[in-house]
């Protein structure tokens, strides 16, 4: 129930898989696994206590690529594996992972894989008035909600035409709705930068994975302008090339571009489960 898109689908094929090989071991790998090291202040949530007792906190997503990324620091970059450093994990979902010597202490996605950054169709952090409002004063019920939500909300939402960031960079010059998408993303990615920046009480590194993360030189040249304040310097030849440390040599936080590999993370805990 605390995952109602995701879960049916992970859950379907283990239980196809019991039914015909009942002695096949089989392995779940968690997201949400490598933020159980978030102090406890930073999983809870400000509700009655009775919905913690039933489970309802800060869980936390992307973990998978957040442990591989950890894991590659560790052998790359010691100083940042043992200093702080936020990890963007930007795709067609999105969040951003605060870590403290290769630990999480702290993750802008929350309960649910809704909260946080603007994303391709999901909100990202939204005032619950909104879903209040929906539900009060147009009478929308919770499915409808649900797929206003998860699927008709963020980039493609606000710019009305797509969840694609390179169809959006391509319209960028000639839509308004486009533009104001585009710039909502890289605020809404700088103003929660800045609570991870708070909850590691500084920053040494930034690293940018995953699809957008990757391979969108523009975005990670918006975003790390909007930095500025907290000592990025951006290298554009580097940047534009794509390649690993993309900021300037006296840039007081190092700005690196590391391609993620969740596959990897997953290997690696089944082959622990099974050994």
């Amino acid at each position: 129930p605390f995952a109602p898109l995701h879960q049916p689908g992970s859950l379907a094929p283990i239980r196809a898989l019991l039914a015909q090989h009942p002695d096949l071991p089989q392995v779940a790998c968690f997201d949400t696994g490598f933020h159980h090291t978030m102090p406890p202040v930073a999983q809870a949530q400000a509700l009655p206590r009775d919905y913690a007792a039933r489970g309802v906190r800060r869980y936390g997503f992307h973990g998978l690529s957040y442990e591989y990324i950890a894991s590659v620091l560790r052998a790359r970059a010691p100083h940042l594996g043992q200093g702080r450093t936020i990890v963007a994990h930007i795709g067609s979902g999105g969040s951003l992972c605060a870590l403290q010597a290769g630990r999480s202490i702290d993750t802008t996605m929350g309960f649910s894989v809704l909260d946080g950054l603007v994303m391709g169709t999901r909100c990202g952090h939204l005032d619950p008035g909104v879903i209040l409002y929906m539900l009060k004063e147009e009478g929308l019920g919770a499915a409808e909600i649900e797929n206003i939500l998860y699927h008709r909300s963020g980039l493609l939402g606000v710019s009305g035409v797509s969840a694609d960031m390179r169809d959006l960079h391509a319209r960028a010059g000639i839509s308004p709705e486009v533009m104001q998408a585009l710039d909502l993303f890289v605020y809404r990615f700088a103003q929660q930068a800045g609570a991870m920046m708070a909850a590691l009480q500084g920053l040494d590194g930034l690293v940018f994975t995953a699809g957008i993360g990757e391979h969108d030189a523009l975005i990670r040249a918006a975003i790390c302008k909007r930095l500025e304040w907290a000592g990025v310097r951006l290298d554009a030849q580097a940047n534009a090339a794509h390649r690993e440390i993309i900021s300037m040599p006296d840039s007081a936080v190092e700005v690196r571009v590391i391609p993620t590999d969740e596959e990897t993370t997953i290997r690696r805990h089944v082959l622990m489960c099974l050994s």
